[in-house]
Order: structure tokens, then sequence, then C-alpha cells
């Protein structure tokens, strides 16, 4: 992937922080890393620059429509021709049918579901032949558990887009391609697991080691995987939705209990 350019969004921690990470060691060399947390970012920056990356940030949140198509297209001039897309920002909210307000439910689909289209939409005309757009989405596209029923519909939406993405992108030589997450241990789950379900710190430890492969999936796995679907070694691939998960979707696990 030598003198590549790349735009990951969710880039100031978990996976996608773990995408820029891979990518630089995979030869990418310019890169829009567009987040929130800009001081996160801004640490990443650094980070990058050691390994020869010319990294740009763009702070932002992507519920902001009107930021996103203010700011995003100024960035994408100065940036220059793009050869991947990560759409790795995602929002987790909580929320069931009882208890999801309209304000949440809109928050959630403009964040998972509009922000990646606007930005498919900006991003894939600038982006060369042979360029892949990568959408990461969730196992629980499938259907989730009632407290994450909402969450789950924007994932499903996602895994739809994907692929109509990939069916217009196809005549451009612009591969569109979407990895269905399993549980991954990131910060932002940590939070979530020990503010928000009351686990202990050593969660992530402890339920990992009832997971059929000994572990929660780590950051790094995802972007592991992205860097084979941004190489050429995957370039005859286009609208796959790989479930990157240890139990397999529509099967009964033969041991609930663990």
């Amino acid at each position: 992937m030598t003198k590549k350019t790349a735009v990951v969004t969710g880039a100031a921690q978990g996976v996608g922080e773990a995408i820029a990470e891979r990518l630089a060691t995979e030869g990418v060399r310019r890169m829009l890393l567009v987040d929130r947390n800009g001081p996160a970012m801004a640490d990443l920056v650094k980070r990058l620059k050691v390994q020869g990356v010319e990294a740009h940030t763009l702070t932002l949140d992507l519920a902001d429509i009107d930021g996103l198509m203010r700011v995003l297209p100024a960035a994408l001039e100065d940036l220059g021709p793009v050869d991947i897309l990560a759409n790795t920002a995602g929002s987790t909210a909580r929320g069931g049918l009882a208890d999801t307000t309209p304000e949440g439910f809109d928050l959630l689909f403009a964040i998972n579901v509009r922000a990646p289209f606007f930005i498919m939409q900006m991003i894939a005309p600038k982006m060369r032949t042979g360029g892949v757009i990568i959408n990461v989405t969730s196992m629980l596209a499938y259907g989730g558990p009632p407290f994450l029923m909402t969450y789950s519909a924007t994932k499903a939406a996602l895994v739809a887009m994907t692929k109509s993405a990939a069916n217009t992108l196809k005549r451009d030589k612009v591969r569109v391609l979407g990895i269905n997450l399993g549980w991954t241990w990131t910060p932002g789950e940590h939070e979530t697991q020990t503010n928000v379900h009351g686990l202990g710190e050593d969660w992530r430890e402890t339920v990992g080691a009832n997971q059929p492969f000994g572990r929660l999936l780590m950051p790094e796995d995802p972007a592991a995987l992205i860097a084979f679907l941004a190489s050429k070694d995957a370039c005859m691939m286009t609208g796959a939705i790989i479930d990157f998960d240890q139990f397999v979707a529509g099967t009964v696990d033969d041991n609930p209990g663990a």
C-alpha cells in the first residue's frame, strides 16, 4: 500500500486507531483522521509521523450533519485522491423497544447510518481506480439483545447500504465491503461495561475466558482484516459482508452456560 491515501473515521481510539496504525505499517503515507476527540487524534498523529505518515485531522461530531457537509469537502480537497475509506465511527448507545426516545433513535441513526452514507457520497468521486470502502458494522445486524434493539437496526441498515454502494460503484472499479464485528474490547466498550453494566475492571479477562476462542476480539484483529481487504490480494471482491466473530450466526451454542 506504499504511498496510498486513507480516510479513517472514529480514529481517536479503539478500532479506528488500530486501523490507522496498521495501515501505516502497511505503507499508507497520507491519512485524514476524523473523530470528535481532537487531543487523542493529535497524539495519534505524532505516532504516525514517526512512521513517515503525513496525517491530518478533522475534529467533528458525526451527528452534526451540517458540520460534516460543510467541512469534509474542504478537507478532501486538501487531501487529494483517496484509496481507502474506513468508516469505523459509531455509537453503541443503549435503547430498546420500551425505552428508546425519538431523540435517541434519531441520534443513533445519524451517527451509524446517515454519517457513513454522506461520507461515502463525498469520498467516492475522489477515489482512485481500485479504491476500497470498508464499513464496520456489527454481528448485531442480525438482531441483538433487547437493550440494543435500536443499535441493531442501525447496523442492519448499514449492511444493506454497504451492499447497495458496492453495486453502485462496481463499474467505477471502487470496491465496498463490510465487517460484522463481534464483541470487541475497546476503551469505549470498557467504559460501557463497567459504568453501565456494572462489570468489574477485569471483565475483559473474565468474560473473554468464556468465549469459544478464549478471549474477546481486540482492535488489532479487525485492523488486520481491513489491511487485507484494502490490499491487492482482495482486489476481486466487493459487496461482501464478513462475519468477524467466534460465534456462528444462525446456530445454537453447544455450551450456552459457559
